[in-house]
């Protein structure tokens, strides 16, 4: 995986580390993944810090997956469902920028709404118990149920808005906590009626409204804040105040984990689109179709057994394939391609596509070869028969003699003749 590549692990939480072994590879060099806080003053982390004036880092956003992330929190105190549906329905050119930065959302809100319409907040301010008729706790009941309709509505404005904006980035949706703490009704019946009642009103609004939520859409996974809260009020909370101590606040980003385990797990969706279908002897363009979502890697590789992300990788962690720039790639032959994909989550998935439609080029025919022909005969010189010589007597003369030769060859001749004249004429004399 894209994170094997990499040299330094980001490291996240040891219970959870199953799931998050996406993350675990990420490179020094590489971002962390951001995410984008919504919500109200629990969000905020108000009263975490003295004279706040902004977001605490200590608040549960900074404090998911062991700080893993860059946070960019929104949190505004005293929001409400509808303010915040409003927000970004109408966003500023700050919220448009984190809404289409994010790679992740957590979004807390709906106990203001609650707080205002019951009049809880000012209840538990009163310096004088205030005795509940079960007439009253009916109509108490009914009415945070009447305003828990709004905050379903409310909630579901501002998670078209959001996806208006980010496309795929995932919601962690958290439901509400019940804030009134759990003190036995024989050290403080008041309040310990008080924490029976909330419990009545938030787990109706959670069941009924808010928790729904998750399973009408995907991208969106719930955050359970109620059940850590429930009856550890006491250790969870700041004294005399509804909004978490710094305990509560690790207690939230731990309810977080959870849901974030689910998400690493899911391979990140994208298709592949071919240039044409139809029949061509040109290469054909394939096109990654990943929406907005950001990548960190792209490659594609052509197999004809199956490849899963493991294969884009060699023994040493060292990427394989051929990268991909601006979502597209080029083939020239028929055959089943494969494209690796990372998402700024280090989510990894793998999709196919097998081209077809490549026509084969006609082979050029070979040509016949023109016979050569026979080579004409060339005929024989008739060489007439030599002329037959006499073979003279005595020294033969060279052919090549020159006339000087000839001259001395004569003139023995004639020396010779002249010495037998002599003789022969010396013999007559003798016998006269």
């Amino acid at each position: 995986m894209k994170f094997k590549r990499l040299s330094v692990l980001l490291t996240l939480m040891l219970a959870f580390s199953t799931f998050f072994t996406t993350f675990a590879f990420a490179e020094e060099n590489i971002d962390k993944p951001n995410l984008v806080a919504l919500g109200d003053s629990i969000t905020f982390g108000l009263n975490l810090e003295a004279g706040q004036t902004k977001a605490s880092p200590n608040a549960f956003p900074s404090l998911i997956a062991d700080g893993e992330f860059d946070v960019t929190n929104t949190g505004v105190p005293g929001l409400t469902s509808l303010q915040l549906a409003a927000k970004l329905s109408n966003p500023d050119e700050g919220t448009i920028l984190a809404l289409k930065s994010a790679d992740i959302f957590t979004l807390y809100i709906g106990g203001n709404d609650l707080l205002q319409a019951t009049g809880i907040s000012q209840i538990l301010k009163s310096p004088v118990p205030v005795n509940l008729t079960p007439e009253q706790q009916i109509a108490l009941v009914e009415t945070a149920m009447k305003a828990a309709e709004g905050i379903a509505k409310n909630l579901q404005d501002s998670i078209d808005a959001i996806r208006l904006q980010n496309e795929h980035a995932p919601i962690i949706l958290y439901n509400l906590y019940n804030p009134i703490p759990d003190i036995p009704e024989s050290v403080n019946p008041f309040i310990h009626g008080l924490h029976i009642l909330g419990n009545q009103i938030i787990n109706g609004v959670n069941t009924t409204f808010i928790n729904p939520i998750e399973n009408r859409e995907d991208g969106i996974f719930l955050a359970d804040a109620y059940t850590p809260f429930n009856g550890n009020q006491a250790q969870l909370m700041i004294p005399g105040d509804v909004h978490p101590n710094l305990n509560g606040h690790q207690a939230l980003a731990e309810a977080a984990n959870a849901p974030l385990g689910l998400i690493l797990m899911e391979e990140v969706a994208f298709d592949l689109s071919p240039a044409t279908t139809e029949e061509t002897t040109g290469p054909i363009s394939i096109e990654v179709l990943s929406g907005n979502q950001k990548v960190l890697a792209m490659r594609w590789l052509e197999s004809e057994k199956p490849l899963t992300a493991e294969a884009f990788y060699d023994e040493n962690g060292s990427e394989i394939g051929n990268v991909i720039n601006e979502n597209k790639f080029e083939v020239t032959e028929n055959g089943t391609y494969y494209v690796y994909m990372m998402d700024s989550l280090y989510r990894e998935s793998v999709s196919t596509i097998t081209i077809k439609n490549i026509k084969l080029a006609s082979p050029t025919p070979t040509p016949v070869p023109t016979p050569t022909p026979a080579p004409t005969p060339v005929p024989t010189p008739v060489t007439s028969a030599p002329v037959p010589q006499v073979k003279a007597t005595g020294y033969a003369i060279p052919n090549t003699a020159s006339p000087a030769f000839n001259f001395v060859a004569v003139g023995s001749v004639v020396l010779l003749a002249g010495f037998v004249t002599l003789q022969v004429q010396r013999r007559r004399r003798q016998d006269a």
